[in-house]
């Protein structure tokens, strides 16, 4: 399933060269999750649970700047045992690619990282899936 959220960039996102720094696409692409995941009704952190990323992989194509308006394209690519693999997207107001990459996420169960993911939070992330 294909999730888009569009945004403004803001000044404080830029570097001194007036374009994104790079570890901005990387929150952009969090917060794109973690509104799925809430809309889904998914704890995206509690104090027995949580969603760590395990794997990140970006490839930035293009400049981005400031008042620049983009779109994050997040897919749910796989449902594991215990992780979720994403694929992601940011475009220009143009359509055009600016950064594109994946990351994995794992489920934490009290502490424990690797927990089989609920049954009842698999169902929510398949229905959304399909």
């Amino acid at each position: 399933m294909e999730f888009s959220v569009t945004r403004c960039v803001a000044f404080s996102e830029t570097d001194a060269s007036g374009r994104v720094h790079f570890t901005e696409i990387l929150k952009w692409v969090e917060d794109a999750e973690h509104q799925f995941l809430k809309e889904r009704k998914i704890p995206v952190c509690s104090p027995e649970s949580g969603w760590p990323r395990v794997n990140v992989q970006c490839d930035y194509r293009a400049p981005l700047h400031f008042g620049d308006e983009v779109v994050v394209n997040l897919t749910l690519i796989r449902i594991g045992k215990s992780s979720l693999t994403w694929s992601f997207e940011i475009q220009d107001s143009q359509s055009a690619v600016a950064a594109e990459g994946s990351l994995v996420t794992v489920f934490v169960l009290g502490g424990k990282a690797g927990a089989v993911i609920p049954t009842e939070i698999r169902s929510r992330l398949e229905s959304a899936s399909c």
